[in-house]
């Protein structure tokens, strides 16, 4: 009978270790969340401070602490906006290479989204391909396929403007 108790506490043990482990992975999910979040809080501020190099440094950080779509989202949006900048105000090749970083990172966050969920950021990220591949990348047939999925997606203004031009 000993044996069968010290057998029993055992397993209790151990299943009390295995449901106390499972239970501190979201908790350590939430906060690497919670760690990334503060790090694209700074993003921001680095970035409306004017030093683009550390905004998209804490963005990158903040991806590899917590890789969510709408993360991507964000370092794509801000790859987009930078890109477009150096496109127009100073050089047209590294404001494409930035762009296609942009793209990668729009494209990540296209795959990870969930369609029947996530309509308007799956839109928005089509939208901004669209415009890349009109304005920058000189692929008109592409930039409508993208326009058209942002428009099928959630009937997005931009992109449907975009269509009509």
């Amino acid at each position: 009978m000993g044996l069968l108790v010290k057998g029993l506490v055992f397993f209790v043990f151990a299943g009390w270790s295995v449901n106390a482990f499972a239970q501190n992975i979201p908790a350590e999910a939430q906060k690497l969340k919670s760690q990334a979040d503060v790090l694209e809080d700074r993003s921001a501020q680095a970035i409306d401070d004017g030093n683009m190099d550390q905004g998209l440094d804490f963005m990158v950080r903040a991806i590899r602490l917590d890789p969510s779509p709408m993360r991507y989202m964000n370092y794509g949006s801000i790859l987009f906006g930078n890109g477009v900048t150096v496109f127009k105000d100073s050089d047209q090749k590294k404001g494409k290479e930035i762009l296609r970083l942009a793209e990668a990172q729009l494209l990540k966050a296209i795959e990870e989204f969930n369609p029947q969920k996530d309509q308007v950021y799956l839109s928005q990220c089509y939208f901004l391909l669209g415009e890349m591949y009109r304005n920058a990348f000189g692929d008109k047939l592409k930039a409508k396929d993208y326009y058209k999925k942002a428009v099928g997606l959630n009937d997005y203004t931009g992109a449907r403007d975009a269509l009509n031009k």
